[in-house]
This record gives C-alpha cells, structure tokens and sequence, in this order.
C-alpha cells in the first residue's frame, strides 16, 4: 500500500491549529502554510492523504512545537474520544497496550507500529514512512503509550528508549513523559515497557462502558479500511474517465488510462486488486452499474447517451448488460425510482 493510499484524522490537523491560536497565531495563515484548507478537514470524519501528509509533516510540526500546550499528553486524546474510551477503560494493562496498536489507526496509518511481548516487557519499534522524517512522530507515540499505561501501573518502567535523530531539538519536552534517558542516533525508533502488571485487573474498568467505547471505535475502523482499500481508488479513477469521454471506451484501452492516471505498471494494477480478491474486469463492471443507476436515477439523459457514458458501443448491448446486472431494464429502473 503506497501512501496515497493512507491516511492520517483530520483531528490532528485541527488540533495543530488549536494549538497554533492558542499561542497568538494566525490560524489562517498556519492553515495556508502546511496547504490544508479548513473547510477540508471540517467533518469528523475527514482524512488528509497519507502523501500530502508526509509532504507537510515537517513545517507542520515546527508550528505544532511552538504552539504546542504545556498540559498533559493524554490531552491529545481530546480529539480521539473513541480512541481515548478502549485505552483508557481496558480490562488489563496488557489490554490496553494491544488496543492502542488495534485502534491507532484512528490517529493515522501512515507508520507502522511493530510490537513484541516478552515476560514482563512490552517492547514498541516505530517505523516513519517517507523521505526526510524525523522521530517526532515516533516519540509522540511512544510518550502517549507511556502515559496511558502508567494509568493502569504507576510503577511502570521504561526500560529502554531510542530515536533515529542525532539531535532532540524541540521535542526533548516529549522525552519528560518518557521518564527515562532517551539514546539517540540509533538504529530504529524503540521503546521498552516493563511492568509487573501487565494482567492485573484494572480497578475501575466499567465493562458496559468498554462494550460502547469498542462499538464506536470499531465502526470507525472499519470506514478507515474501506476507504484504504485501493479497488475504491480504481473505481473513482474509472469513473472520471467515464464522465470525460463521450463515448464507447475499450476495456483494455480504459486500463492504460488507469495506470497512466495512478502511475502504476498494468502488472501492478493487476496485484494489488489481486490482493483484494479483485479484477479489473469486476471493478470496471460495477463502476459501469454504479454510474449508470445514479444517471438512470439522478438525470433526464437519455438512455442512448448513459449507454456511451458508460462505456458500450449500442443502447441495445448496454439495455442487456443492465437487465442482467440489476433485475430490470433501464427504462422500468428509472421509473421505479422516480416512483
């Protein structure tokens, strides 16, 4: 999966804004400066791209630092309330480290985050994708893990802790949640955990409460990987070309346009719908449906003209190929949705 097809929440965004006016800066020229309009992370549930992320990540981070709040780290979770309700409410410690690599994808997918448990250790290796990355991000991981399991152990120790970075820069204030000496220039971004209580009972979990928080987050999980799945990508590239061209388009000829549209080699198209148990000919089959019932249902054009946006060469082979697919000739279809 390339970073197109990643994402990071738009919260994090909008809480770098927060933060940015909090201090006494414009908000709208922070806003302009790491190329993010507004109005595009408005929704609750707005994603910015994976690339676009990781192309704006450092001046974003230089604006995040100096209007960074002195408050707690677990106040990050402000923005992520279902995140925040599976960590925080876990039947165990152990739990709760496992649901924060689970769910973290409610934050962002951009990274990976490889775990290893050992004993009484619990050890995190943070993996930064794309050119030029410091260890920001690594380090606000691994500040926010510390403190949410120090809810669950307040004896917990970090064992061991180490960024790629030579330098420390603005983020040493990360390194204070951390507790511990944090080594740079390493090799890889690592943090240890050690605790005696990885399975002890958590006194004030409220199951109920953590059956709701798992519901909420699950439900968003779940629209975050549909929308990561690349077949989508390949539709809405599809029906682009559809909407452009006003007439019959061979299906070999609608793959070169796809694969000159994304960058990719036919091979590679062909992979990584495989990996999705997908193939063109379906994607470019169900984008053909899809079009035509929205233009059946939605427009006064004629069905002549649908039959070429979509791709068919007579109103007589494109009537059959809709009769077959949704039950009903496009005529009785439209007038079954106008009723």
């Amino acid at each position: 999966m390339d970073l197109r097809q990643k994402s990071v929440s738009a919260r994090i965004y909008r809480g770098l804004l927060d933060a940015a006016e909090r201090e006494g800066l414009d908000r709208t020229k922070v806003a302009h400066e790491i190329g993010i309009a507004e109005a595009d992370i408005a929704a609750a549930d707005a994603r910015v791209p994976g690339d676009k992320h990781v192309a704006t990540l450092r001046l974003a981070e230089s604006c995040l630092m100096r209007g960074a709040p002195e408050g707690d780290v677990l106040d990050s979770l402000l923005y992520f309330p279902e995140l925040a309700g599976v960590l925080c409410n876990s039947p165990t410690l152990r739990d709760a480290l496992r649901n924060y690599v689970t769910y973290r994808d409610l934050i962002g997918n951009v990274d990976w985050l490889v775990v290893q448990e050992h004993g009484d250790e619990v050890a995190f290796e943070y993996v930064t994708e794309g050119e030029g990355r410091n260890a920001s991000s690594a380090l606000g991981n691994f500040a926010l893990i510390a403190r949410v399991a120090k809810l669950y152990d307040a004896r917990l120790r970090v064992r061991d802790a180490g960024i790629t970075d030579a330098r420390l820069g603005a983020f040493g204030a990360l390194c204070g949640t951390l507790g511990v000496r944090v080594q740079l220039d390493q090799a890889c971004n690592r943090m240890v955990l050690q605790s005696s209580a990885l399975d002890r009972a958590f006194e004030v979990y409220n199951a109920p409460l953590s059956k709701i928080h798992m519901h909420a987050a699950d439900g968003i999980l779940q629209r975050i990987r549909e929308q990561g799945r690349f077949s989508p990508t390949v539709e809405r590239c599809l029906r682009a070309v559809l909407r452009e061209q006003a007439d019959a388009i061979d299906p070999k000829s609608l793959q070169t346009i796809v694969c000159e549209r994304l960058s990719l080699t036919r091979w590679t198209l062909q992979r990584k719908l495989a990996a999705e148990r997908k193939t063109f000919s379906e994607v470019l089959t169900q984008t053909r449906i899809d079009e035509a019932r929205t233009l059946l249902a939605h427009t006064p054009m004629p069905i002549s003209e649908i039959s070429e946006r979509v791709g068919f060469a007579s109103t007589t082979a494109f009537t059959r190929f809709f009769t077959r697919a949704c039950g009903a000739p496009p005529a009785r279809y439209r007038g079954q949705c106008r009723v």
